[in-house]
């Protein structure tokens, strides 16, 4: 991987870190569950595993001069992502959600949108230094 690569990787990263300790943050004044707090962090580790996933996907995709493979290979591992997500998720609400919200699991893993709008600012304040 080229270093612009991985420092878009980390600046992604660090943005659902982010808006997951913001999301806590609300949390303990909103709604404070124990539950919550665990399927937030359920859900970001969810978001940087379906992130790196796609960084992964990309990178090697960026490689290849077929276009048919590169459709092929976005199509199969998006698939498998989000069916994955899915299978994680009726697992949660069906027999672990005494012990993670449901609902907090989404909304940690919405924390991959999150990190992905962040960024542009995340890059402006790493730049400066």
């Amino acid at each position: 991987m080229e270093k612009a690569t991985k420092n878009l990787i980390v600046e992604v990263s660090a943005g659902i870190v982010i808006f997951t300790a913001v999301i806590l943050l609300g949390s303990f004044f909103v709604y404070p569950r124990t539950s919550v707090y665990a399927g937030l962090l359920l859900g970001m580790v969810l978001a940087l595993a379906m992130f790196f996933s796609m960084a992964l996907v990309l990178d090697r995709s960026m490689k290849s001069q077929d276009p048919g493979i590169v459709q092929k290979r976005g199509i199969i591992s998006a698939a498998i992502r989000y069916l994955l997500l899915v299978a994680i998720l009726v697992i949660v609400i069906n027999w672990f959600s005494d012990w993670f919200n449901p609902v907090a699991v989404v909304i940690g893993v919405l924390g991959l949108k999150a990190g992905a709008f962040l960024q542009p600012a995340i890059h402006r304040i790493a730049s400066r230094k």
